[in-house]
Order: structure tokens, then C-alpha cells, then sequence
């Protein structure tokens, strides 16, 4: 039997198309049914900060919601420690399955460009599967400073050099990269003061042992609305609504912090793609729970409903943009 392979029949490589159909439906299958039956067992998030502050708390809400919908336990696994490298050292090795998975912070993004030796690539060893929220950080002022933005800051600084100093919760933490780069940018002489936590930091400003700081907004709020403190700035692309009356600090005329704060949700490498789109659809779905929604106002974060790709697309633009302004400051670790 002698078959046209040019014309109107069926060429050569049409056959094996159709003779490879039935695998590659198969496989389509295959990945369609692990993400319907995961998860198969308990579900652990790594968190790489100490129990307790707003992330913590996000979490271990988001974690009921999601046991309930899953019918699975979902822990939430504090492990604190070399900024935030251990936690995301255990996620980057853990099997790629959907079970053992990663919430962060930028960090994730600062860790590569301030560090010459991390265990893991990150990028290569991490895959995106949402962003949970976006955060403002706040910049704070004794209230008897005579200081209500940050140019007025600059000025009083530089009319009183190395007078003024400013609290962060460590060496290269993205507070003190805003004061570096305050400091760079406008030649405004001031003095580092690293502190444990947000509770130290919050302590040394309300008795005046420490003159500015950033912090997060809900350790300091009771005191800025009391007028113990005084909000000057805040980071991100708009003002925060809670703080309409306080400028950006790209108003400020400070840039490189457009982008908000997050807490993100990553998986290991190699982790099927129908199970990551799960997990992000699945948590999506269960932080827009109407009844949610104060808790999320009372902890000063705001849900985001990303798929995958939209928060591959801002981690690479948030990791662009951190490296430069670690370039700037010319802070490192190691």
C-alpha cells in the first residue's frame, strides 16, 4: 500500500502526533488527578520568624482556613535564624510534592544580592505560588523632634550632626537599608542603633532613647494615634489609607521603596504545576472569607489574589529593584 505523505493524506509526522496523543493526555491526566487528591497528609508552611508578630498570626489563621478546606492539618513551623536562611534552606531541600511549603518575606529578595554564600539558588531552588499580602512599613519619630516628613528630617539632621539617631531590628534589615539610603541620598548625618525587635524599638522611642525608626504598623499604632509618636513616612507606591495624611517616601523624594512589604507563599523546585495552582487558587479563596476581613484590617495587611505567574512577575521586579538599592547603600553581610 503506497500512502501520499505530501498531499491531502496524512504525512509522517501527523502519524506520530496522533500516536503520541493518548500519553499526552495520559499525562495530563496524571497531573490533573494529583492536584485533586492533594493534599494526602499534613501540610507544613515553614515561617523563618519567631512566633508571634503579624505574619506569624496571618498564618496560623490562613492555616485553620485551609485544614478545613483540604481536610488535612496545616502547621505552621517557626524556624527563625539567619535571615530568614534556615527556614528557606528547609523548603529549598524538602520533597516537591506540595506538603512542606515556604511563606517569606522580602527577605528572599534581599538575601542574594546582600549575601555572597547561600545554600540554595534562590530563584532556581524556589518556585512562586502567591503573594498573601501586601504590608506598609512606617517611618516614626519621637513627637518632640520637630520633624513631620522626612525632608524635614533631613534638614534637622544635617543642622545637627550625629545627634540623631535611628532604631532598626538589625544589621542590612530593609530598615536600615531606608536609613542608609536616606543618609546616602541627602548626606543627612545620623546613627545606627540596632535593636532585637519591634517591641525593643517601639520601648526605646517612647523614652527617648531612640529618635527614628521603621517598623511595621501595628506595634507602633496605639502610640501614633495617643500622639506618643509621630508617623512621618511610609513605603510603597501610595500612602496608606490608615495614614492618608502621611507621605510616601518617594515624596519624600527618597526612592527604590515603591514596593510594598510581603509575605509571600513559595514551593520547592519541581513542585507540579497543577498542585501550585491549587494551592494558590485554594488560599486565595479562603482569605477573601468576608469574615476575615477585620482580621486582616486589625493586623494592617492587605490580601492579594495572585495567580502564580502575577507573583513570579513581582519577585523578579522586587529583586531588580532591592539590588539596587543594596548596590547604593554598599551594605553586605558575610
Amino acid at each position: 500500500m503506497n500512502f501520499n505523505t505530501t498531499g491531502a493524506g496524512l504525512s509522517r509526522r501527523s502519524l506520530l502526533a496522533l500516536a503520541a496523543m493518548p500519553a499526552l493526555g495520559l499525562a495530563s491526566t496524571g497531573a490533573s488527578a494529583q492536584a485533586t487528591e492533594f493534599p494526602t497528609r499534613a501540610v507544613r508552611i515553614v515561617l523563618p520568624f519567631a512566633p508571634g508578630a503579624a505574619n506569624d498570626l496571618v498564618l496560623r489563621v490562613l492555616g485553620d482556613k485551609l485544614s478545613q478546606k483540604w481536610g488535612q492539618p496545616v502547621l505552621v513551623d517557626n524556624k527563625p535564624g539567619g535571615g530568614t536562611i534556615i527556614g528557606t534552606d528547609a523548603v529549598a531541600k524538602a520533597a516537591p510534592d506540595g506538603h512542606t511549603l515556604l511563606a517569606n518575606v522580602s527577605a528572599i529578595v534581599q538575601n542574594p544580592p546582600l549575601r555572597k554564600k547561600i545554600p540554595y539558588a534562590t530563584a532556581k531552588a524556589l518556585m512562586p505560588v502567591a503573594q498573601i499580602n501586601r504590608q506598609h512599613l512606617v517611618l516614626v519619630a519621637r513627637p518632640d523632634l520637630p520633624i513631620r516628613n522626612v525632608t524635614e528630617l533631613v534638614a534637622y539632621a544635617k543642622a545637627n550632626p550625629g545627634k540623631v539617631n535611628f532604631a532598626t531590628w538589625g544589621i542590612a534589615s530593609t530598615a536600615h537599608m531606608v536609613f542608609e539610603k536616606i543618609r546616602i541620598d541627602t548626606g543627612a548625618p545620623m546613627v545606627h542603633v540596632p535593636y532585637k525587635g519591634s517591641q525593643e524599638i517601639n520601648k526605646a522611642l517612647l523614652t527617648g532613647e531612640a529618635d527614628v525608626a521603621v517598623m511595621d504598623v501595628v506595634t507602633p499604632l496605639p502610640h501614633i494615634r495617643s500622639g506618643k509618636l509621630r508617623a512621618i513616612a511610609v513605603n510603597g507606591p501610595v500612602r496608606a489609607p490608615i495614614f492618608p495624611e502621611v507621605q510616601t517616601l518617594s515624596e519624600g523624594g527618597i526612592a527604590g521603596f515603591e514596593p510594598y512589604g510581603w509575605l509571600g507563599l513559595f514551593a520547592p523546585a519541581g513542585t507540579p504545576a497543577a498542585i501550585v495552582r491549587k494551592i494558590a487558587a485554594d488560599l486565595n479563596a479562603v482569605q477573601a472569607d468576608p469574615a476575615l476581613a477585620k482580621r486582616w484590617d486589625d493586623l494592617q495587611v492587605y490580601p492579594s489574589d495572585t495567580t502564580p505567574e502575577q507573583f513570579k512577575a513581582i519577585f523578579d521586579k522586587d529583586l531588580a529593584t532591592w539590588t539596587a538599592v543594596i548596590r547604593r547603600t554598599g551594605l553586605t553581610i558575610d
